[in-house]
């Protein structure tokens, strides 16, 4: 079957001399992974440029139900984005993001239109964000969860799960801003509590979604750090 959708690119690894496998939650058909033959080949007229995290694609699908790995048989650039792949920082952001977000979506096997359109404005606001890019990761993974079907919006459950009985007035204030003020709001914080805000978002998602550490939280830190 062909079948066309908007997608966003998660992640991709080589496959044989010149393919991948390129991970991507797509709008009509959610989370999946999908061969794209010859991109890498010298000989390719499309870009594996187009595969970068986050990239926003127009995909055309061939879908077989006998087949685990799907394929894409065409792609073009959906709404090209001009700083995320080009700055140190929202790179590394980016990274990060779309490995924690990978990790969420692995039960997203079937379309979620709320939480695509979501996850697209998002990824576009962020390309286009001048200031508190340190803040942008946090919010995301906050303003993700009800998308998902997770109750961190709560801030009393956010905190109780992981551990913590109660938040200090700074902490919760702090965690009710990120949740409520668009990406981009100067939300004021230091290092030491970005840390802990960060610790106990993913703490919550590791208790209940039993998602794993992500390995890129180190490189993360040291560029934001």
């Amino acid at each position: 079957m062909i079948a066309k959708s908007r997608g966003i690119v998660l992640s991709y690894m080589k496959y044989g001399d010149t393919s991948i496998i390129a991970r991507v939650f797509t709008e009509e058909y959610g989370y999946g992974s999908y061969i794209v033959n010859s991109v890498r080949s010298q000989k390719s007229k499309k870009s594996i440029g187009h595969f970068q995290p986050f990239s926003l694609l127009d995909l055309v699908l061939y879908l077989k139900e006998t087949r685990e790995l799907q394929r894409i048989s065409e792609f073009k650039s959906h709404h090209p984005l001009h700083y995320i792949h080009n700055d140190m920082t929202k790179s590394s952001v980016t990274l990060f993001l779309t490995e924690v977000f990978s990790k969420l979506l692995q039960s997203e096997q079937s379309a979620n239109p709320d939480l695509y359109q979501f996850a697209e404005e998002s990824i576009k606001a962020f390309d286009l964000l001048k200031k508190n890019i340190a803040n942008f990761h946090l919010q995301f993974l906050l303003k993700v969860g009800p998308h998902l079907g997770y109750a961190i919006d709560d801030i009393e459950n956010l905190f109780s799960s992981t551990g913590k009985l109660a938040p200090s007035n700074e902490e919760y204030h702090t965690m009710d801003l990120l949740m409520k003020e668009p990406f981009g709001t100067d939300i004021l914080m230091s290092r030491t509590t970005r840390n802990s805000m960060l610790e106990i978002i993913l703490n919550y998602y590791q208790h209940h979604a039993h998602i794993s550490r992500p390995k890129s939280l180190e490189v993360l830190r040291s560029i934001l750090n």
